[in-house]
């Protein structure tokens, strides 16, 4: 009995080690546009929503689920690859948010390949209005 009950824990610990559950972590990131009247965005994610809140700057918070890896592969593609940062960019005299990876290729194990969501949410000032999806124009 002792024997069967310490073989059937060694197995699900085993099978525990060897399976990946969800991943899921946060990311912020503020940006200044007190000196701009317009921005623009080009935002890579699953879902992108625009939020109005009290602030005066922008807020980014992107939330990313990855299936079937590592923490590890997380921290890497976060940390070195630089997959979920966003830039700006004020070169063309307009202020506009950018993903540094635009493209995402599919995250790939040993095991195959790992299901990835990234949600992301920008609150921006209130007084700004959004014209068309990927366009904010500060109100006058």
């Amino acid at each position: 009995m002792t024997q069967k009950i310490l073989y059937t824990f060694c197995s699900l610990v085993l099978f525990c080690n060897l399976s990946y559950a969800q991943l899921e972590k946060t990311i912020h990131q503020t940006f200044d546009i007190s000196s701009t009247d317009a921005v623009t965005f080009e935002l890579v994610g699953d879902s992108t929503l625009i939020i109005p809140w009290a602030g005066n700057n922008i807020l980014t918070e992107t939330t990313i689920e990855l299936y079937d890896a590592s923490p590890s592969i997380l921290k890497h593609f976060v940390e070195k690859e630089n997959r979920y940062v966003i830039e700006a960019d004020t070169t063309a005299g307009i202020f506009k948010l950018y993903n540094v990876d635009k493209e995402r290729k599919p995250i790939r194990t040993r095991s195959g390949e790992c299901p990835e969501i990234v949600h992301i949410r920008v609150f921006v000032p209130e007084n700004f209005e959004l014209q068309d999806d990927k366009r904010l124009v500060r109100l006058k």
